[in-house]
């Protein structure tokens, strides 16, 4: 039985008994009942609204699960690829501008002048002139 019920049967019971509203006992419950029933109403109003809250709760952790399977199986992805480095190899660090991660990338990679951002699609370009230039004085001065 609920508690909507509840309060109905009590109403039903004291409608039945007779009793006067006139006299002070008879305010007094009717005051009661009527207070019951707002009570009432309130509770079943916010058993509702817990239950709908419940369901969208289930359907954000079905959500974020089923993120959380994509994710692993992009690292399960990226560990693999990450395999193909050879460990001795030179490998350079550049920021993409646009959203600030963290790229790492070879010295072929760095010779064929771009790449596209793997977190935004940002094409990078690398200019590598001025290394040339750099490397060429050093070699000058060491000489």
């Amino acid at each position: 039985m609920t508690v909507t019920e509840r309060v109905a049967y009590l109403k039903g019971l004291f409608e039945g008994l007779g009793i006067s509203t006139e006299e002070k006992e008879g305010k007094l419950l009717k005051g009661m009942l009527e207070a019951m029933e707002a009570l009432a109403e309130s509770v079943t109003d916010l058993e509702q609204r817990n239950a709908d809250l419940l369901d969208e709760l289930d359907e954000v952790y079905e959500e974020l699960s089923a993120l959380e399977d994509e994710l692993i199986d992009e690292d399960k992805d990226l560990d693999s690829e990450e395999l193909d480095f050879d460990p001795d190899e030179d490998l350079y660090q550049v920021i993409c501008p646009t959203c600030e991660e963290s790229i790492f990338i070879d010295e072929g990679t760095l010779a064929e002048g771009s790449i596209q951002c793997p977190a935004c699609g940002e094409e990078l370009e690398f200019d590598l002139s001025g290394l040339e230039e750099d490397e060429a004085a050093e070699d000058k001065e060491e000489e």
